[in-house]
């Protein structure tokens, strides 16, 4: 982690003049190609979710913008950041579960596993409290979505980027989801949001079949 030199940091006017907006976030939604992510899931009988956290999380880490964060007035820049995701439960209440990202998917998508087998367990809905490096993230299989909203507090500075995907629906024989990504806007921009879609994109279609 280091703290960014607002003097020196580029964004910075953009920085002061978003960082107080009663609602900061942007919030872009997109439909994603998966059908070869989708493929070679069904074909090893891997978890979607734990595979799309994955790449999602990968291509999050390669974006800077991603990785800062307003901490007592000052930006800061995490190192690596980690997904933060909900699980549902048998009554149809959720918890909340923390994943330390690994660059190895099989490792990353074991320890998925682990973690919402333990918060399952556990019915915790307790957040990791005093953790700024994490990425929020949603799954909502029921919808194909057009667009999402997040609760947040306005009370507390919050600057913690969102993704939410959906559920999978077929045009022309590929297989598509929503993916919705919200940012705050004092740190992250439209172009931001457009590169991780085409890393995300790009790093889906690569995939060896």
């Amino acid at each position: 982690m280091k703290k960014i030199d607002l003097s020196r940091w580029p964004r910075a006017r953009h920085f002061e003049l978003f960082k107080n907006y009663d609602m900061p976030f942007l919030n872009i939604t997109a439909d994603v190609d998966v059908t070869k992510l989708h493929k070679k899931i069904k074909k090893n009988g891997w978890s979607f979710f734990a595979t799309m956290l994955y790449y999602v999380m990968k291509m999050l880490n390669e974006i800077p913008e991603f990785r800062y964060r307003i901490r007592n007035k000052e930006v800061i820049e995490h190192e690596r950041v980690h997904p933060s995701y909900t699980v549902l439960f048998e009554d149809d209440l959720f918890g909340f579960v923390t994943t330390t990202f690994d660059e190895d998917i099989d490792a990353f998508r074991h320890q998925v596993d682990e973690d919402i087998k333990h918060t399952q367990m556990s019915q915790s809905l307790k957040e990791e409290d005093g953790r700024d490096d994490l990425i929020y993230i949603s799954a909502i299989p029921w919808v194909s979505f057009t667009s999402v909203t997040h609760p947040w507090n306005t009370n507390e500075t919050d600057s913690f980027p969102r993704v939410t995907w959906g559920k999978f629906y077929k045009k022309n024989e590929r297989v598509f989801i929503p993916v919705s990504v919200a940012a705050h806007h004092a740190l992250c921009d439209g172009v931001h949001v457009g590169k991780f879609f085409k890393k995300l994109t790009n790093a889906i279609e690569n995939i060896e079949l």
